[in-house]
């Protein structure tokens, strides 16, 4: 038998009456060599049958070579066999350099997870082939086994949905195990709208200790309607000083879509101070340490953390939530009669019809200030 390669031993021509072409490659299933024979008795001239037979057999050798695997049914995708942990690292790998910077982050901790439950499983040497929809039950039960919400838990699935449609795709395993499960049931958002007189109280929380730029990215986020998630990730070279302009950069941008802001008085005066401040560069973070400039992209749970314990603090309702300024700042806006389609560029949304979803507490009054009947 001809020495094994990395993941098939060539093929090679066999048997006297009953000619046939002989080969293995590797089942993607058991990761285990299986042998494929294909008979070439069709041909009934056996000198013209063994001519057939070296034929196929230089076909099949060059098909191999380039990594032609018939139990996977791919063409030039099965170069190598892959554990499943040396798969997902690629995988990661391949997707990097098109992430955000805080979705890479995500997927690296998804990506972690994934690999220490195949370690402390005992499957992290598998061929991916062998990981079927069992080990996709017990992966998901012991995630959501551990107090996760069901937003954590649903990126969790679309990850590894995701990823192991990728090793589909590839011919590492002939389906995705994770496919036919579903998300779970996301309870709906409680988030309310802030009143103006809450608002006054909790600027004034921030004011007295003296926390400016805390204040800063709450007036970005009401006044300019800029996601949390966005302001964190300014930099100093995204505003335009001299002409009171903040570009937020499709690769901050939730949509990945280019939005172009001006800013108030307010923000402009805090981000000139900080402009001038010692050791910044156009590529310091407007919003790090303690929400001051700074080198390191801080999370929104750090952000929200402060927001928290400033609710206890005033004794204010939990559907505050900083992202309620957004919300807040939306409705006042349609309210106060500007024009829906200024206020959709803004806040960066894809059409109209997003952005009028705020309109009905505006028309809900209109409506009963219009409505003079009486009983």
């Amino acid at each position: 038998m001809a020495t094994p390669f990395i993941d098939f031993i060539p093929a090679q021509v066999a048997g006297k009456k009953e000619v046939y072409v002989s080969f293995h490659v590797i089942d993607p299933v058991s990761g285990k060599f299986k042998r494929i024979r294909i008979r070439c008795n069709r041909i009934k001239n056996i000198r013209d049958r063994m001519r057939h037979a070296h034929r196929l057999c230089a076909e099949t050798n060059i098909r191999l070579y380039e990594g032609w695997n018939p139990l996977t049914g791919e063409e030039g995708t099965c170069k190598r066999p892959l554990t499943i942990t040396q798969a997902a690292k690629e995988f990661y790998r391949a997707k990097q350099d098109g992430l955000r910077k805080d979705s890479s982050r995500g997927y690296k901790s998804k990506l972690t997870f994934f690999i220490s439950w195949c370690e402390k499983t005992g499957i992290s040497n598998w061929l991916c082939g062998r990981f079927t929809s069992k080990q996709a039950s017990e992966l998901l039960a012991e995630y959501g086994a551990s107090g996760r919400s069901a937003y954590s838990y649903n990126n969790m699935l679309q990850f590894l949905k995701s990823m192991f449609k990728s090793f589909a795709n590839d011919g590492l395993l002939p389906s995705n195990p994770f496919e036919p499960f579903k998300g779970m049931r996301r309870e709906k958002k409680h988030r309310t709208t802030i009143p103006k007189h809450d608002r006054r109280r909790i600027l004034n929380y921030f004011q007295k200790r003296g926390m400016t730029g805390y204040v800063a990215m709450m007036r970005l986020c009401f006044k300019h309607l800029v996601r949390p998630k966005e302001i964190l990730m300014l930099r100093m070279c995204d505003v335009d000083l001299d002409e009171g302009l903040l570009r937020i950069p499709p690769e901050v941008s939730k949509n990945h879509d280019e939005r172009i802001i001006a800013l108030s008085h307010e923000v402009l005066k805090h981000i000139r101070n900080l402009h001038i401040q010692e050791g910044t560069t156009p590529e310091t973070y407007l919003f790090s340490k303690d929400f001051m400039p700074g080198l390191r992209l801080y999370t929104t749970k750090n952000l929200f953390d402060v927001w928290h314990k400033m609710l206890e603090r005033l004794s204010m309702p939990s559907s505050y939530h900083f992202y309620s300024l957004k919300d807040t700042g939306i409705t006042e806006m349609l309210d106060s009669g500007m024009p829906p389609k200024y206020v959709r560029d803004l806040a960066g949304h894809h059409s109209l019809s997003m952005t009028e979803r705020y309109t009905h507490v505006s028309d809900a009054k209109r409506i009963l200030a219009a409505n003079t009947i009486r009983f």
